[in-house]
């Protein structure tokens, strides 16, 4: 089961809940662990993220992004991967123009990505 963005006409995928589930063999306990070690880590990758920009640091930037967006495919967490991507793309250019943007769109599709997990995942127990 797909989500899509009901904010860009369902043209970008939210979760992929079967490459969740396939990173998890399916089974609903590991997927809960998994899913609080993700939030957990990309919070903290997120505010390595406004460190490094605030303080110009164009490598971690690319660094962080690149870990975070890699995490977030892995685990199916669709959404935050664009904006990721631009700041990887930017800081690999040598430059942080628009770094605060993406990292404010990451920081709002992160909470879309964890109201569908939620909800997801008290569905998916609940079989």
């Amino acid at each position: 089961m797909n989500s899509t963005n009901p904010d860009n006409s369902g043209a970008t995928t939210v979760v992929d809940f079967n490459q969740l589930q396939s990173a998890c063999d399916g089974d609903a306990g590991v997927m809960r662990e998994l899913m609080d070690l993700y939030f957990q880590q990309a919070g903290e990758i997120m505010a390595g993220l406004e460190q490094a920009i605030n303080g110009n640091a164009v490598g971690a930037v690319n660094h962080l992004a690149h870990k975070l967006a890699g995490s977030s495919l892995a685990c199916g967490m669709s959404a935050v991967v664009p904006s990721l991507r631009q700041l990887e793309a930017g800081a690999k250019a040598g430059h942080l123009n628009g770094a605060h943007e993406s990292l404010a769109d990451v920081s709002a599709q992160m909470k879309v990505v964890r109201r569908h997990v939620q909800d997801y995942l008290l569905r998916y127990t609940a079989q």
